[in-house]
């Protein structure tokens, strides 16, 4: 048996299939690529797009990202005007404009259906704002134009990092501050395989290409049911390191934040079982957090035990 096979094998132990949206709509990018959305008329692709945005608008609601940063950020962000930097629908930026207060909100996301829904859903909900299709690596903006940057679960998906990380910069106004939370390569669950398997830790043991070829087959073996959150590719595109995720870890993110001269604010290094909304309803979680709090303080451990790469930035 071969490496790809005892990978698959793994998975397949711990396989879990994604909620259809013909079931129930959530705020995935996938729902888009379902044929109950492509398949739609227009205005049951309306009633879906609503439905996305509102599942993400209603978990920023129920459980806001100030907990990763351990602070209120309405201070920081009241009467701002800020970029959603990867805003997908629209749900968490419209939730974030509505609890900080916005003056105004952008946003930019790679696909037209994502802006669509975004656009839909602030001008349900009676938000100030401005959507359009773009990436981080080129943001179509002007020097020095928002107040601050916000980015939730989206830096690990970017192609090139830095150039990210440099155009949040560009844009920024002298003292705008980056807000930005995301998950470390070695998160034990953040192998981003979840549509396949809830194995954890599996992408320690095995190499990207080794997993995704194993990802696929499975996707495979499931059938024409499976295509709507299938890989594009069969192989990992350059910059991939595991399935759309670029490999970036606490270290790297921290040297190149001194590299382009960032200044740190905050750096947040709540342990896994410490934030998330699984926690609150879990004592699990509560105990697991306890137990890993003396590796949370030792840097190389850190990249296992922090529960996501969590820093506001300053120009």
């Amino acid at each position: 048996m071969d490496t790809t096979q005892i990978a698959k094998f793994l998975m397949k132990a711990f396989e879990r299939y994604p909620v259809s949206p013909d079931e129930k709509v959530r705020g995935s990018n996938e729902v888009f690529r379902h044929p109950a959305f492509r398949n739609a008329t227009e205005s049951d692709k309306r009633r879906i797009m609503l439905e996305s945005s509102r599942f993400k608008f209603d978990e920023e609601m129920g459980y806001p990202w100030d907990h990763y940063f351990g602070i209120d950020l309405k201070p920081l962000l009241r009467k701002k005007i800020a970029l959603d930097l990867g805003c997908l629908n629209g749900g968490r930026g419209v939730a974030w404009a509505k609890r900080y207060e916005l003056s105004h909100l952008f946003g930019i996301d790679v696909r037209q259906e994502y802006i669509d829904a975004a656009i839909q859903f602030k001008d349900a909900m009676g938000i100030k704002g401005n959507f359009r299709v773009a990436n981080g690596e080129m943001l179509p903006f002007e020097d020095d134009k928002f107040d601050a940057v916000l980015s939730f679960d989206v830096f690990e998906h970017v192609q090139d990092l830095e150039k990210t990380l440099r155009e949040c910069y560009r844009v920024l106004k002298k003292g705008g501050r980056l807000f930005v939370v995301f998950p470390g390569y070695f998160h034990p669950i953040e192998h981003h395989l979840a549509l396949v398997t809830s194995i954890p830790c599996i992408h320690y043991f095995f190499s990207g290409g080794t997993l995704i070829k194993a990802y696929n087959e499975i996707l495979e073996e499931r059938g024409n049911g499976a295509n709507w959150y299938k890989r594009d590719s069969w192989s990992l595109e350059n910059w991939e390191r595991c399935n759309t995720i670029n490999g970036t870890t606490h270290y790297q993110f921290r040297r190149l934040v001194d590299r382009i001269g960032w200044r740190v604010v905050l750096q947040s290094k709540k342990r896994i079982g410490a934030v998330g909304r699984r926690v609150a309803q879990r004592t699990a979680f509560r105990v697991v957090s306890f137990l890993l709090a003396p590796f949370s303080v030792i840097p190389c451990f850190q990249e296992f035990v922090l529960h996501r790469i969590t820093y506001i930035l300053e120009k």
